[in-house]
């Protein structure tokens, strides 16, 4: 049986009895460990003490494009203190969107975003980056910053910019986008190296079929797995080895001792 990790969910509005039920079913589904990720520094207070004596749990601590107004002066102290707690293996989610003139100044995103990249290389911790309509300029920032750990969550963009983001040793992952009818990622998901590739949920959003329009949840990560193995017409196992094996690698890489990776 496949054994797959949620490599993005946000988990950070559940509470007690909502969390540990969303847990209890991906366990039932084969998902056992979800990176819970936050979007702002209240979410990611709480992603912290979710993660607090839950094993399932592993967390990313940062702001995202869309919650970068209206931050302390101390965003990034408070950020780096989060960071060194038990269960963060990332910053982010961070980055940059430019899909709707409604979001916040492309500047001050391009800003926050930096100093998020600044802060994971000097904490040696992985970025979990947001790149919606502008995947070639996120790259750019992350290359010229000097990340070299970094994954490009919920893929969306074309096969030119994401052979180009693989070529830099980022990652790339997938959503549930890819079970959708007519799917846009159809040819990317074949074609993108299997060893840089990871899955996500992006809970609460984008719930795979034949969910869709649902409330997403971690279980049904295993639909994304699922989905893609027969895309590219691979064993499930096979396919989450090495999912599981590119997870470690990008997330686990600087602990000092194997994280829990099975529930107990």
């Amino acid at each position: 049986m496949p054994v797959w990790t949620d490599s993005h969910a946000h988990l950070y509005d559940c509470d007690t009895a909502a969390l540990d039920a969303l847990i209890a079913s991906a366990k039932k589904n084969g998902v056992h460990r979800v990176l819970n990720a936050a979007t702002s520094l209240a979410a990611s207070r709480t992603v912290v003490s979710q993660c607090a004596g839950r094993p399932a749990l592993l967390c990313g601590v940062g702001i995202s494009p869309f919650d970068v107004k209206n931050n302390p002066n101390t965003w990034e102290t408070q950020l780096a203190d989060l960071a060194a707690r038990p269960g963060v293996v990332a910053i982010g989610e961070t980055g940059i969107d430019a899909t709707n003139p409604s979001y916040p100044d492309l500047s001050l995103q391009i800003a926050f975003f930096e100093k998020h990249l600044s802060l994971a290389i000097r904490l040696g911790l992985p970025a979990i980056i947001h790149s919606r309509g502008c995947e070639q300029k996120a790259l750019d920032i992350c290359v010229s910053s000097g990340v070299t750990r970094a994954v490009f969550h919920c893929y969306t963009g074309d096969e030119d910019t994401m052979k180009k983001i693989i070529g830099a040793g980022y990652y790339i992952s997938f959503s549930g986008i890819v079970t959708f009818t007519n799917s846009p990622l159809g040819s990317l998901v074949k074609t993108a190296s299997l060893d840089f590739m990871l899955i996500e949920t992006d809970s609460p959003y984008l719930a795979p079929v034949p969910y869709r329009g649902k409330t997403n949840q971690p279980a049904w990560v295993a639909l994304v797995g699922k989905k893609v193995a027969e895309m590219r017409g691979m064993d499930e196992e096979e396919l989450s080895g090495t999912l599981e094996r590119n997870f470690g690698r990008l997330f686990l890489k600087n602990k000092t001792a194997p994280l829990p990776t099975i529930f107990l």
